[in-house]
């Protein structure tokens, strides 16, 4: 036999092994059609659960932010292995069939998208001036998180949902981040009511610390009355947390003052409400801590 033969014959039998590898591990489409630019993304890649297409359910929508970091095999394995473990969950019967919607975020303008424009606006001079002082470093005029929230709301969803087996109900649909883009899914949760009905926070940046980690003693009761703006809980869910460590220990008023506004609206913890603390660092340090934790109870 000579080497052409064999190599043809080796590739033919290595493509059925790695199809039921995909069919295994789910698979991951990348969208073509949402490109880079102002409130969008350089990326947008949806996961699919093995027999998402085979058959006929009707998926929750787990929507990741920080999109570079969602997958198994993404960034050299610092990642949330987010595939992986809805995958798991869903095995074992511990979640409802799910898929994954990763937003990559905007390249070095990462800030510019995760920065809530409403808590800009309603910060004081101190707040302003960080926020002011970062969009200048990154030579910006202006924030692009309300146009991001926008773009999610009439364009991403909406095409989500044509196009894939999903629920459209905001109890099915759920909003995840951590440090910067955790503030920004608290954001989404809150200005994008229609939207999510499930959100997670993990170790979110609520105090706003640029590099000279700098406490702005008014943002816990700006937090507070931002998150008031929710209402009653009707069926949502929303899960808060940070580490005891590094930056994340000057979250836990913060942590403290959204939960105290959110149970005077009678979010209950453990149905509605779960907040913890991790005796770990900032985000990435902790996810294998706490990200199987967040995923069962949020899409539980």
């Amino acid at each position: 036999m000579d080497r052409r033969t064999f190599l043809s014959l080796a590739s033919a039998a290595v493509v059925p092994a790695l199809g039921a590898r995909t069919r295994l591990q789910g698979r991951i489409e990348t969208l073509t059609e949402f490109g880079a630019g102002a409130g969008t993304g350089s990326r947008i890649r949806v996961w699919l659960p093995p027999g998402h297409d085979e058959r006929n359910l009707v998926h929750r929508t787990l929507y990741m932010l920080d999109g570079q970091y969602a997958f198994a095999d993404d960034s050299d394995g610092t990642n949330f292995r987010a595939d992986r473990r809805v995958q798991r969950l869903m095995a074992t019967g511990t979640i409802e069939p799910t898929i994954i919607v990763a937003i990559d975020h905007l390249e070095d303008e990462r800030f510019l998208q995760y920065m809530p424009q409403t808590i800009y606006e309603r910060g004081d001079s101190g707040v302003r001036a960080t926020v002011e002082r970062e969009m200048a470093r990154l030579g910006a005029a202006s924030l692009v998180s309300a146009d991001f929230v926008l773009f999610l709301e009439t364009r991403l969803k909406p095409y989500i949902e044509a196009r894939y087996q999903t629920s459209g109900d905001r109890l099915d649909t759920a909003i995840f981040g951590a440090s910067m883009a955790g503030v920004m899914a608290g954001a989404l949760f809150v200005e994008a009511p229609r939207m999510f009905g499930r959100g997670a926070c993990m170790s979110p940046n609520w105090a706003i610390y640029d590099e000279r980690m700098i406490d702005h003693p008014a943002l816990a009761s700006l937090w507070a009355a931002y998150f008031k703006q929710l209402g009653a809980p009707e069926g949502r869910r929303l899960w808060l947390d940070h580490g005891t460590e590094m930056m994340d220990a000057g979250m836990a008023p913060h942590q403290r003052s959204i939960a105290k506004s959110l149970e005077d609206l009678d979010w209950r913890r453990g149905c509605n409400l779960q907040t913890r603390v991790y005796d770990a660092g900032h985000a990435f340090a902790q996810t294998a801590t706490q990200m199987d934790d967040v995923l069962a109870w949020l899409l539980a």
